[in-house]
């Protein structure tokens, strides 16, 4: 009796390590963190300026922590955004140790020894769904998805020239901002400031979003160069 009881214990206990062996150094999602369901980028992969009704978290870029199931930070994981199905399309040159892969519509950059990672991501086009469908991956491992926006909204002609943001861009948000040309301001891929009663609506303090980024680089302006990085073909 006393050895079954012994040989039970021993197989439970060997039980145990092989389940802590099999989720320690796997993304566990559950143990992990994101930065919320919503992320604003632009042409220059830096930094939103912290504005008006802009939500808290953007202009410090969007922050992953990778886990295991353990609870342990996982140093050197890839953590990416996939921006396929979306509309949007990350730039071809990064900043910040970002690294884009045109043909797969993604950006990716490693996780540190406390398994962080923090994107400003340099992206271009319209993001028309309200839905949540820019997948956030450590490794294979779905993270979440989010809504995102890219405050530059329409590339640059000509292929792998600079994504800038410019007067096309402009014009984009001019037609959302006042109802032109069959389009609405109560789209939300000009919706940048997110937060407050604009919610879900194209107003002033998109425009303002908008403005900061088209007078990158002016002397005296709000954004210093450099304003552009260089489109995916």
């Amino acid at each position: 009796m006393i050895r079954t009881v012994s040989r039970a214990l021993a197989v439970a206990a060997a039980c145990t390590v092989m389940g802590s062996v099999a989720i320690a150094g796997i993304p566990d999602p559950s143990q992990s963190t994101t930065d919320g369901d919503l992320h604003v980028g632009n042409a220059r992969g830096l930094a939103i300026l912290a504005l008006p009704n802009v939500r808290g978290t953007v202009p410090d870029g969007y922050r992953v922590v990778v886990r295991d199931g353990l609870g342990s930070p996982l140093n050197g994981v890839t953590v990416s955004m996939h921006f396929t199905g979306t509309g949007v399309r990350p730039h071809g040159a990064q900043t910040g140790g970002q690294v884009a892969a045109c043909g797969l519509n993604t950006i990716g950059k490693a996780t540190n020894v406390a398994g962080e990672v923090i994107f400003f991501p340099g992206t271009v086009g319209l993001y028309t769904s309200a839905t949540p469908d820019v997948q956030i991956r450590a490794g294979s491992v779905l993270l979440t998805q989010i809504r995102y926006r890219s405050v530059d909204l329409v590339a640059s002609p000509g292929g792998a020239v600079a994504g800038l943001v410019d007067g096309q861009d402009v014009n984009a948000f001019r037609l959302r901002l006042l109802n032109l040309g069959g389009e609405s301001s109560a789209d939300p891929e000009t919706d940048f400031a997110t937060e407050g009663p604009s919610l879900g609506i194209t107003d002033g303090f998109d425009a303002n979003v908008l403005r900061t980024e088209v007078l990158c680089g002016v002397l005296g302006g709000p954004i210093p160069a450099p304003c552009s990085l260089t489109q995916c073909p």
